[in-house]
Formats: C-alpha cells, sequence, structure tokens
C-alpha cells in the first residue's frame, strides 16, 4: 500500500467515505480466516553486523542470539540451516519484528529487482521522525514522507535497506475502509516502530498467488489496478504506470499485498525452490504445519500456531 492512485469507474463501498476510483476491481468476503495476524519477517545474511547497526537507529535490539536447533531447521524443511546463528530483533517491550539469518555466502537481494517478498509495511508512530534517523543510519530513502492519494489517513516512507529489503514505514492516522487496519495512536508512546501487519509480494502472476492464498480463508480479497512508485522509478517506467494488485485480508488487521510483476528487469528466484537472501519468508501465526511453504516463487512462508 506505498502510493496507490484509483482510476476510472467510481467505486461506492458502504461506510467508505472516499472516493475511489479504479480501473478493474473485485471484491470478495469470506469466512474468519485460518491465518494471522503476522509475527515477523526473517533476513538472510552473511553478515548480521550491518543489520543490527541499521535497525537500532529505530530502537530494534537483539533479544536472542543462538544457534537454529536441529528440530527447527528440519521443521523448515532445512536440516542444513541447523547450528546457524539465529538473532530476533525487536523494540523494548515489544514481540519480535525481524530475524535475522546468518548464512555464509547469502547475497542481498534488491526486491524491487527480483520475484519474491517486495516489502515489509510496519506501522509507525511518526513517521516524518524517522526520516532524520533512517538516513543517518544508511538506508536509502526511495520515498520521503508523504500522505498517499488513496487516503489523507495514510502517511508513509518508503526505505531500501542493508541487505535490500524494502519497508514501508506507514502511519495510520484514523481508519481507512475497507481495509481493517490498525491505528498508530494505539502504540505505546515509547514504541517508534509497531508490528508488521502488510506483508508485499512480488509475482509473475496475481492469479497464481490468489489461488495459493485460498488454503488461508481469508477475510476477503481485493483486486484493482494502480500504480506503484516504487517500482516505476526504479524499472524506469513511466510514473502513472499501473500495476495488477490484489490484497488478501487476514486475521488480526494484517493482510498480503499481492502486486503482479512483469518487466525484463524483475528477475525469477535465482534458485528455484531455495530460500533467497535478504527478505526471505514471513511469519505468521495460524493453523498449518511449521515448514515453510512457498506461495509464489521466492515468497515463503512460515506458520507459527495458533
Amino acid at each position: 500500500m506505498e502510493s496507490l492512485e484509483w482510476v476510472g469507474q467510481s467505486l461506492n463501498l458502504p461506510s467508505c467515505p472516499y472516493k475511489y476510483r479504479t480501473r478493474i476491481l473485485t471484491t470478495e468476503q469470506h469466512v474468519p480466516s485460518s491465518a494471522g495476524p503476522l509475527a515477523h519477517a526473517t533476513l538472510i545474511a552473511a553478515d548480521p553486523a550491518p543489520l543490527l547497526a541499521a535497525y537500532a537507529a529505530f530502537g530494534l535490539a537483539p533479544t536472542s542470539d543462538r544457534p537454529v536447533p536441529a528440530a527447527v531447521a528440519q521443521a523448515w524443511g532445512r536440516p542444513a540451516l541447523a547450528g546457524r546463528r539465529l538473532l530476533e530483533l525487536a523494540a523494548p517491550g515489544s514481540a519480535t519484528l525481524l530475524r535475522v539469518l546468518v548464512v555464509p555466502g547469502a547475497v542481498p537481494r534488491p526486491t524491487r529487482f527480483s520475484h519474491g517478498w517486495l516489502a515489509l509495511e510496519i506501522l509507525v508512530r511518526d513517521v516524518d521522525a524517522l526520516e532524520a534517523p533512517a538516513r543517518a543510519a544508511g538506508f536509502e530513502v526511495v520515498g520521503a514522507p508523504a500522505d498517499l492519494e488513496m487516503s489523507p489517513n495514510l502517511r508513509a516512507m518508503q526505505l531500501v535497506g542493508p541487505v535490500g529489503e524494502m519497508l514501508y514505514l506507514t502511519q495510520v492516522k484514523a481508519p481507512v475502509p475497507p481495509f481493517d487496519l490498525p491505528l498508530s495512536s494505539h502504540l505505546p508512546p515509547a514504541c517508534a516502530l509497531g508490528p508488521l501487519f502488510i506483508a508485499v509480494m512480488s509475482t509473475p502472476s496475481r492469479a497464481a498467488a490468489l489461488a495459493a492464498c485460498v488454503p488461508l480463508r481469508p477475510v476477503s480479497t481485493l483486486q484493482f489496478e494502480t500504480k506503484v512508485t516504487v517500482l516505476n522509478r526504479a524499472l524506469g517506467r513511466p510514473l502513472a504506470t499501473r500495476w495488477p494488485l490484489a490484497t488478501v485480508a487476514l486475521a488480526g488487521q494484517c493482510l498480503f499485498e499481492i502486486d503482479e510483476v512483469q518487466h525484463a528487469a524483475v528477475q525469477p528466484p535465482a534458485d528455484p525452490g531455495e530460500l533467497p537472501g535478504g527478505l526471505a519468508w514471513i511469519s505468521l501465526h495460524g493453523e498449518g504445519e511449521p515448514a515453510l511453504h512457498e506461495l509464489s516463487p521466492g515468497a515463503w512462508v512460515e506458520f507459527l500456531g495458533v
């Protein structure tokens, strides 16, 4: 939900105070989801030091630093990861937001140029207050803080981190129907960063990714076309270029965003069936085997149980 501009015919949604304009839109309502909320993301890196230094600017620090147990690596279907160093990063008094899995030789993955997880959208208290610390910590600011076109109640900044991961730091100032989103005002005063509430996927096929999400029993799904400014800039496309997107709403005020990206500069995973470097997988609460599951090429998920 980086920067949305809706075009075409009017869309009238119940209890929706905004007049969206959209070219293509389908909505489906479902039963309560068996998945959600999102828990945290795992980054694979050869050296954790740059990540620790960068995220310290947002108040994140290691709360756990231990080797991966053999049983966990086996459950992931990756027994070779047993014994690898795994760090968990969190703000004081908060749940884990990021994990760093240390794998020698792991190569950063610029997410705008490959299929897989594209971005982590994280709730923040005051996005403008984070710009200076982000720049000082070495994050690349690819989108300065700005209100989003889809709603004045959303203000966001887009960053690229040390292993190519993209962050959408989003301040939700008031409800944004039809989306059920957490509010920044509900964060504790001392927390600059809140939870991961949207995981954004880059995929060669929106339809295939949506089909892969059916077993999650999403609360609802929404399909539309819109511009994605960070992609248009990175890929040298006109800023008005629109992409096929979808949202998959899950339990706990969170969702997956699916961006169908077909472009010569956006490559499939380098090693199909293997975990990518950089932003590797998303962990979420919900029913499912603890193994890693690939929803779309390079987009892996892990279920943590309810």
